[in-house]
């Protein structure tokens, strides 16, 4: 990152604002992992679909340890691939500081923070650089797919359980919502590699998806 930027400082700065997702849902006893970002100090969380969708249980965990407490979904958009939770019974809670204009450019240094692969401890934050904006890109959820575009593409290693957290830029301020990633080099048979691609939805563009006003 620039001189000066340190991904550990930032890391603190944002990990209180970032939450593990955790859904149970069918065939009973599964499970999907991920992240999601504290919009309110009441407890509003901003998510990913897929990692809520077919819910039996969503739980929240802050910080990536301690209590989990559960969630209630307000709004989904899956063709978005957005949600919109409301923890209960959380204490107040440190909103994220989302970025108020869109001066993202190529090239400059962001991190990566969310719960990778799952291991329910503090969030992970990983540095990289953004290497497009605007793009168009189609994944896989479910059965189904989803087509994005306007989306910020990051040369960032993320992993499983990552989707619904933070792209933050070198302020602190959060730029998009991870949403995919794609392997640009080999992974080996059984290996666990990164996805060295991460894919973000703009956090402007999100939050007008799901009519959200707090920009």
């Amino acid at each position: 990152m620039q001189a000066g930027v340190s991904v550990a400082r930032l890391s603190r700065q944002v990990e209180p604002s970032v939450v593990d997702t955790i859904t149970f849902a069918d065939p009973a006893g599964s499970q999907i992992l991920g992240t999601g970002i504290i919009l309110s100090s009441s407890g509003l969380v901003l998510t990913a679909y897929h990692v809520i969708r077919g819910d039996i249980f969503i739980g929240v965990r802050v910080g990536g340890t301690g209590v989990v407490h559960p969630a209630d979904v307000l709004v989904t958009d899956p063709d978005a691939d957005l949600a919109l939770l409301q923890i209960q019974g959380a204490p107040p809670l440190k909103p994220a500081e989302l970025a108020r204009t869109s001066a993202a450019a190529i090239g400059d240094p962001v991190i990566a923070i969310g719960n990778a692969m799952g291991l329910g401890r503090v969030p992970k934050a990983v540095a990289g650089r953004l290497v497009a904006l605007h793009r168009s890109i189609r994944y896989g959820v479910g059965s189904g797919t989803v087509d994005l575009d306007g989306i910020i593409e990051a040369a960032a290693p993320i992993f499983a359980g990552d989707s619904g957290g933070a792209l933050v830029d070198a302020t602190g301020q959060v730029i998009g919502l991870i949403a995919a990633g794609s392997n640009d080099a080999p992974c080996a048979p059984a290996a666990v590699c990164p996805l060295r691609l991460a894919y973000a939805i703009p956090i402007r563009m999100a939050l007008a998806q799901i009519g959200y006003r707090a920009l």
